[in-house]
């Protein structure tokens, strides 16, 4: 994936059938790893470790 301007994080990821996959904490699914949700998922991992946002204040993609 492209180098982004967060520190490093630890990711869960699996590859399966030729597909990459990123664990999302808040969704609680592995989610297809696209260039979309590897900035989602850095920005959420910075919310939870660099601003201490509990994972259960946060929501991804809420319908309004």
């Amino acid at each position: 994936m492209i180098k982004l301007n967060f520190p490093d994080y630890q990711y869960s990821t699996k590859s399966k059938e030729n597909k990459s996959y990123i664990f999302d904490p808040i969704r609680k699914k592995w989610l297809v790893l696209n260039p979309e949700e590897w900035v989602r998922q850095n920005c959420v991992q910075f919310l939870i470790n660099e601003k201490k946002i509990p994972i259960g204040l946060l929501q991804v993609e809420k319908k309004i």
